[in-house]
């Protein structure tokens, strides 16, 4: 293309490059977008022409660009049609469909990528790790989920930040209502270290340090509440963080079950509710009162050796009651264990 021909598109140029180059953490400067201009498109430039088409941009067709007061040097897009929550969001519901496989499901998340900064695109594939699918439609979820966010990042508003604490009150379901959740702890705060977002069976989990544990531990996202950033207090936790093998942690702590589904009882101690529910959940399940010490939980689930394995983590915190079948399924499944070290 003729140099003359090009010149009539460095306005076009100029757009393309705020748009892939720019957000509101990274801004650029004129001395920029002439280098790009010239190494890019063979096109040189003056500032003063650059700096008309900048304000054609912003002031003819409507791109937010934000420019310097008097005696600054720095230019930024502040808004886009599609902001970085928007990708998440696009990105995710993506991944969550089961029909697509592993690498369409890249392919179309570098597509909607490019709908938003180079930026975006980097923190699309690092931010949320994905185990299986999104499905979190509580009210405030993406505020809770805004504010960890915020509270991770190393850059903000074209500053560099400490990652830093976080504070909420912890919900847990109680056996008089299981339809509704009240506070952990009497409400008092639980103070965390947060790492990375996890999605899992329609969840959102934190993988956080925690303060009270000195440990990582696995939050429901939608269980927090009152999500607040604590800036002054530096995160904690990075060594154990880097020791973790995300694939392996993931298939530990979301291990799904396959087998035969069954209508079952099972008897729990009380303070394995939330656990119950966590599991089982409250559309289909029934939950009742026992004694003052334990509750039973009838509810349809797929009767496996994962399973029967699960019940058995809890050692003789956990029975299965009903139906008797099941309970066979276990005698034998704890027998063989049995017999296998019987001879070591």
């Amino acid at each position: 293309m003729p140099k003359s021909e090009k010149q009539k598109l460095k306005t076009l140029y100029i757009a393309e490059y705020f748009l892939k180059n720019t957000d509101e953490n990274h801004p650029t400067t004129i001395k920029d977008i002439i280098d790009y201009l010239e190494t890019e498109h063979d096109i040189l430039a003056e500032r003063r022409s650059v700096l008309r088409d900048i304000l054609v941009l912003r002031d003819e067709f409507g791109m937010d660009i934000e420019c310097p007061s008097q005696g600054g040097s720095y230019y930024r897009l502040l808004s886009r049609d599609f902001e970085l929550d928007d990708l998440k969001l696009l990105a995710e519901c993506v991944y969550a469909t089961k029909f697509i496989s592993q690498n369409k499901a890249k392919e179309l998340v570098e597509k909607i990528g490019s709908l938003g900064s180079n930026f975006a695109a980097e923190q699309l594939q690092e931010e949320v790790f994905l185990c299986d699918r999104v499905k979190t439609n509580r009210k405030g979820i993406l505020n809770n989920i805004a504010n960890i966010n915020y509270a991770m990042s190393r850059r903000w508003d074209a500053q560099p930040r400490t990652p830093s604490k976080i504070s909420f009150q912890y919900m847990k379901y109680q056996i008089s209502d299981v339809h509704s959740q009240v506070e952990r702890r009497k409400g008092a705060a639980y103070v965390v270290s947060p790492f990375k977002l996890l999605i899992n069976d329609g969840n959102y989990y934190l993988l956080a340090y925690s303060d009270y544990a000195k440990a990582m531990r696995t939050f429901r996202v939608d269980r927090m509440k009152n999500v607040k950033v604590l800036e002054e207090q530096p995160r904690e936790g990075e060594d154990e963080y880097l020791l973790i093998d995300m694939n392996s942690y993931t298939q530990r702590v979301f291990s799904m079950f396959c087998g035969k589904k069954r209508r079952v009882r099972i008897r729990f101690i009380n303070p394995l509710l939330d656990t119950a529910i966590e599991r089982f959940g409250t559309k289909d399940a029934i939950y009742t009162a026992d004694d003052d010490s334990h509750f039973i939980v009838a509810a349809t689930v797929e009767i496996s050796d994962q399973f029967l394995a699960w019940v058995c983590g809890f050692r003789k915190k956990a029975t299965i009651i009903a139906p008797s079948d099941v309970v066979e399924d276990m005698k034998k499944f704890l027998s063989d264990i049995s017999d296998r070290y019987k001879n070591e």
